[in-house]
């Protein structure tokens, strides 16, 4: 017996007023940060620190998620990263603060992150039927473009005005709210059972959820693909402010076709609530894919405002609505006493995948294209596609990352049973 249909609308709104008050402390710390240092490479390394827990400790963070009662998982993630933010903000705001620290509660915060993430994922299948598992999870996807498109300007307003410690308030109070009403939630929970004289392997169970992707493999496959996915897309993305800068020269035009992007992803996310059920996920994620992939070329080798806004807004159409399907068809397939460690799983992945992409996006846009490609020996092809001068290195790396998108997803489609995986695989 399912729970209300209203219950995971209320569930996620909550979460979605609990974030936008996370977001907004998470720019105020990076604005702090910032000011503070004169350098880029804190903030960098402060995401790193976040991603670290989920690399090396994602078979228990799995291991909690599953074997608490999730409510339990999901307040506990949440209440530690309210305590890991106020103890960041107490160190910024100190006269004279160590970076190591901040580094070190980042890392604890990032633990706390995993463990709400994972126990989320696994909370859905449990709250809504089947056919409602598409919608529900676009609508997860939905809040992080909107609280990315609500906190900057919030943010901007307070924290010019008031500094840290007004941020700080708001999302103490966002959490309080949010996270206190989950708990009075009635959030249905799976039955534990566990075999008389069955002793507990805390290392044998933190590896289940991959010797189950091992055993289906299409699985495993579909799960490879993603983790490529987020290396192409990561690292490329956070180079979007540098090339519509550089391709346009002017800060108003760069405004706005970041607002053509968060447009795309909350367009898109809203699309996919109101379609609702997916009857054929395989084939909407890859037809996501391929045309997230043809954008990227696009947005690299256009020069004027409108096209770089179509490119743009187009790229991020399909992103919530291909992760949305991915988490579906993980849920569907995967037994429910193992969906904490699966997707912890998929973290340990994303936590490898995401950080490299920075490392290696980074310098190849600042120097080694520069350096290996001079703009004197490029072929007049290449010049043609690409241009030349500000922003040609950038645009050539979103060429290269459109055509490794679209080369992964056909590299996964051709296997028969990725293709037929919404109908072969059964709990």
């Amino acid at each position: 017996m399912y729970p209300s249909k209203s219950l995971p609308y209320v569930f996620f709104g909550l979460q979605g007023l609990s974030m936008l008050g996370s977001r907004m402390t998470s720019i105020a710390i990076g604005l702090k940060l910032f000011h503070e240092t004169g350098q880029s490479s804190p903030l960098l390394l402060l995401s790193l620190f976040n991603e670290l827990p989920l690399l090396f400790l994602g078979g228990l963070i799995g291991i909690a998620a599953d074997r608490w009662k999730r409510k339990t998982a999901i307040i506990a993630g949440d209440t530690g990263q309210a305590v890991c933010t106020l103890l960041l903000v107490v160190c910024l705001v100190n006269e004279h603060f160590i970076l190591l620290p901040i580094y070190g509660i980042a890392a604890v915060q990032g633990l706390y992150m995993a463990l709400q993430s994972s126990a989320t994922s696994a909370m859905i299948p449990l709250m809504v039927r089947d056919e409602e598992l598409d919608r529900v999870n676009a609508m997860r996807e939905l809040l992080f473009p909107l609280a990315g498109v609500i906190a900057p300007s919030l943010t901007g307003v307070l924290y010019e005005s008031y500094g840290l410690s007004i941020i700080l308030t708001v999302d103490l109070l966002t959490f309080l709210v949010g996270t206190g009403a989950i708990a009075l939630l009635p959030l249905p929970e799976m039955k534990q059972e566990k075999k008389q004289g069955e002793e507990s392997r805390i290392w044998g169970d933190a590896v289940q959820g991959f010797r189950f992707l091992w055993a289906h493999k299409p699985l495993l496959y579909l799960l490879l693909y993603f983790g490529w996915w987020n290396f192409v897309l990561n690292g490329p993305l956070e180079l979007a402010i540098p090339y519509f800068l550089q391709r346009t020269g002017s800060g108003g035009s760069t405004t706005i076709l970041l607002g053509a992007m968060n447009a795309g992803a909350l367009a898109g996310a809203a699309a996919a609530v109101w379609w609702g059920h997916f009857r054929h996920k395989i084939r909407f994620i890859f037809a996501g894919s391929i045309l997230t992939s043809l954008m990227f070329v696009l947005l690299g080798t256009s020069r004027q405002t409108v096209m770089l806004g179509a490119a743009a807004f187009l790229l991020m159409l399909p992103l919530a609505m291909t992760g949305a399907l991915f988490f579906s068809i993980l849920q569907r397939k995967t037994p429910l006493a193992l969906q904490g460690r699966v997707f912890a799983a998929y973290g340990q992945l994303c936590a490898v995948t995401a950080p490299m992409s920075f490392l290696v996006t980074g310098p190849l846009a600042d120097q080694w294209l520069e350096t290996l490609l001079p703009e004197a020996k490029l072929s007049p092809l290449l010049k043609w596609i690409i241009g030349t001068g500000d922003g040609a290195w950038i645009g050539f790396i979103f060429v290269v990352s459109g055509l490794l998108l679209l080369l992964g997803a056909m590299w996964t489609l051709s296997s028969r049973k990725v293709r037929r995986l919404d109908t072969d695989i059964d709990q």
